[in-house]
């Protein structure tokens, strides 16, 4: 009889083209020219975006917690910000030729003229999160969420930086299960960030002009916090310690035209 040794074979992975997303909107805008070179715009947006592929089961990737029960990870979407204002706005000083003061020219005209001022706001809530568990409960290799823990409220009454969640509020699984907990349950502080500028024109002919430019990034310097540590029964869960965006930054710029 037919007799061969088979290879062992370890590692067999499956991928699958298996997941879903959803995205809804809507946006209501106001733009202005006022009198005087005075202009404003604004606009909101309300959006929601789901999927079923965060990765948030602990592995690298969109790696669903549970590969048998993929509607256990359709919920909000990791990049998913439900309102969004955006505020712009410049304004040309009343100096210099052409203007209301100053049009004869002069050191007036030289200093004040030509100036131009702007602004942007922008306002958005706070980015979802997942809160995990270290291990692997499930005994799969696969990271896991946390369990809910009845009757405890997982937002603090004092609620900080230092402690955006309450880790108290969550359980590891038993042995071979999963967590219950859904995606993206809790949400990151909103960010609030404004951004200006000046510049000045400096005519020389009709042809040749010298621009300055000064811009402030993130003009007011507030940070703008990141997400919390979010893996229950570790040191620091609950903290955050990163931001989304860097410190004020400012930038010069000078540009001739001829």
């Amino acid at each position: 009889p037919f007799n061969a040794t088979l290879p062992a074979v370890t590692g067999i992975t499956w991928l699958e083209s298996s997941g879903n997303s959803f995205f809804s909107s809507m946006q209501a805008s106001f733009e202005k020219r006022f009198s005087r070179s005075f202009y404003f715009l604004g606009n909101w947006t309300w959006s929601h975006g789901l999927d079923n592929v965060g990765g948030d089961g602990g592995a690298n990737g969109p790696v669903p917690q549970d590969p048998r029960n993929r509607r256990a990870d359709w919920a909000s979407s990791n990049s998913d910000v439900r309102h969004r204002v955006n505020l712009a706005t410049s304004y040309q000083l009343p100096f210099g030729k052409g203007r209301r003061f100053g049009s004869n020219g002069g050191p007036a005209d030289f200093i004040l003229g030509g100036w131009e001022l702007g602004g942007l706001a922008v306002l958005q809530g706070g980015l979802p999160f997942t809160v995990t568990v270290p291990g692997s409960p499930s005994n799969t290799g696969a990271g896991s969420r946390a369990n809910p823990v009845p009757g405890v409220d997982p937002i603090p009454a004092n609620q900080s930086i230092n402690l955006w969640f309450n880790p108290a509020a969550f359980t590891t699984p038993a042995a071979f299960t999963w967590g219950t907990l859904g995606r993206n349950t809790l949400r990151a502080p909103a960010l609030y960030n404004l951004d200006f500028s000046a510049a000045k024109k400096f005519l020389f002919t009709e042809t040749r002009q010298l621009e300055f430019r000064t811009e402030f990034f993130n003009g007011l310097n507030h940070p703008q916090f990141g997400l919390p540590a979010s893996t229950a029964g570790v040191g620091g869960a609950g903290s955050i310690t990163s931001t989304q965006r860097s410190n004020r930054q400012i930038q010069f710029a000078l540009r001739l035209a001829f």
